[in-house]
């Protein structure tokens, strides 16, 4: 959430959750170092955790009014930081709380059906599948057009 100060710059609050979610951290993911340039009035831009494996990250970006995102938005990386990095939107929410507890219960997942090196995409979606929002089309709703 942004605060509107006189200037009409944006001061972002820090982070609330992430102690809870570094008490409720799976023991093979690790916080990543928060990235550079940020002081201790300014919110990073974002929050990451990284697998013992190197393969995984799990991104949280608080929202941005300046950017157009309205929501905590919470991302997965498969290979992150080489050729073949690939990142996926896992689920967008409201509340800072609620954008911790899904990254938790990703990284817990993940770790569940983690099984090395060669089952990091299967163990990636099967974690994907359970904490992204399930597509509901209501056909009850739709009228056809006549």
């Amino acid at each position: 959430m942004a605060i509107i100060v006189p200037t009409s710059t944006y001061v972002r609050r820090p982070i609330e959750p992430i102690s809870v979610i570094d008490e409720e951290l799976p023991a093979d993911w690790d916080r990543e170092r928060l990235p550079g340039g940020v002081d201790a009035e300014r919110r990073p831009s974002f929050v990451a955790f990284r697998h013992a494996s190197g393969d995984v990250r799990v991104r949280i970006t608080p929202p941005n009014a300046d950017l157009g995102r309205n929501a905590h938005r919470l991302t997965l990386t498969l290979f992150p930081g080489t050729e073949l990095a690939t990142t996926r939107e896992v689920r967008s929410v409201a509340s800072e709380e609620r954008v911790g507890e899904l990254a938790v219960e990703l990284m817990k997942l993940f770790v569940g059906r983690y099984d090395g090196p060669t089952d990091v995409e299967r163990a990636a979606q099967f974690a994907i599948e359970r904490v992204a929002p399930p597509d509901v089309v209501l056909d009850s709703l739709v009228t056809p057009d006549e």
